[in-house]
């Protein structure tokens, strides 16, 4: 699914400080730290990007993205640490707060009455080279159903004009 969105004037320090406050992130995991490294000038303009799968199951809907990526040669490698590993290393949770904004803020507006505490089941990242039906969903299958205050702060921040989820 293709989405767009106006953009906000939006630097790295921005973004730290969202997932910062907002986020619920362990200790060993640097998310925060490492988006206020990133090296961009502030932009403004519009997010484009594209979701690999929405869908809807028992009447909540969720994302799903595939990744090929090579984690390690045994099924061991995408154990659910090695994932979150991933998961912080390449962006990809940042990747999915993304998608879950512009999800909501389209079903907002296609579904009358969509409200994302009870109409929202999460974000699946399917580590394609690590499922395992023998092994279980802790293998291969990461998932997050991020908080509304940080889809909301990321919201208010990036969006103009934008209204709490």
């Amino acid at each position: 699914m293709e989405f767009y969105f106006p953009l906000n004037s939006i630097s790295p320090r921005k973004l730290r400080s969202v997932f910062k406050k907002h986020g619920r992130f362990d200790s060993g995991q640097e998310l925060p730290e490492r988006l206020g490294k990133l090296a961009f000038n502030p932009v403004a303009g519009f997010m484009k990007g594209y979701m690999d799968l929405v869908f809807r199951y028992q009447d909540r809907f969720y994302l799903a993205d595939w990744k090929s990526n090579d984690l390690g040669p045994t099924i061991d490698s995408y154990r659910q640490a090695a994932l979150q590993d991933a998961m912080q290393q390449h962006f990809y949770i940042l990747q999915y707060h993304l998608y879950v904004l512009a999800l909501s803020q389209y079903l907002r507006m296609r579904h009358c009455g969509f409200r994302y505490a009870s109409d929202f089941g999460g974000v699946f990242y399917l580590f394609i080279r690590g499922i395992n039906s023998r092994r279980g969903p802790e293998y291969g299958i990461y998932f997050d159903l991020p908080e509304p205050a940080l889809i909301n702060a990321l919201g208010t921040v990036l969006i103009p004009g934008f209204a709490e989820i």
